[in-house]
């Protein structure tokens, strides 16, 4: 897969966790406030793809879920530990070198649910598709 194709979905995967990163505290307060944000993510990943059969987006939204989910994570955590020792100077560990598999399956939840997304975004292009293919 070359990637020039895959440039936009990289992009908008960085972006997204980068975003994510500065309103994680938005993100992990609220009781079940971290869900629209992954889906709105995998859904970008898929409506700024350009493409007619649903295989040519599934590559695509696969890494740019990876990337986000990964990397979404480590820029939180990353600014959760920077906050705590810098302004409150406690002995917090940096949480994705001390516990690997925790930090695994957080960014794989991160990753299922930002795909889950994109399936749907999958599914509104397909539907908006059809519809004005039939007008």
């Amino acid at each position: 897969m070359p990637f020039k194709k895959i440039k936009p979905v990289l992009l908008a995967a960085i972006i997204s966790a980068v975003i994510s990163a500065l309103a994680g505290y938005f993100i992990f307060e609220l009781d079940a406030g971290f869900l629209p944000f992954p889906l709105l993510a995998g859904m970008s990943f898929t409506l700024i793809q350009d493409g007619k059969r649903s295989l040519e987006y599934i590559n695509k939204l696969i890494i740019g879920s990876l990337v986000f989910g990964f990397l979404a994570l480590f820029l939180i955590f990353s600014r959760l530990y920077l906050i705590s020792n810098f302004f409150y100077d406690s002995g917090f560990p940096f949480w994705p070198l001390y516990n690997p598999p925790e930090y695994l399956a957080f960014s794989l939840i991160f990753s299922f649910v930002s795909f889950l997304g994109g399936l749907s975004g999958l599914v509104i292009k397909g539907l908006y598709i059809i519809i004005k293919k039939h007008k």
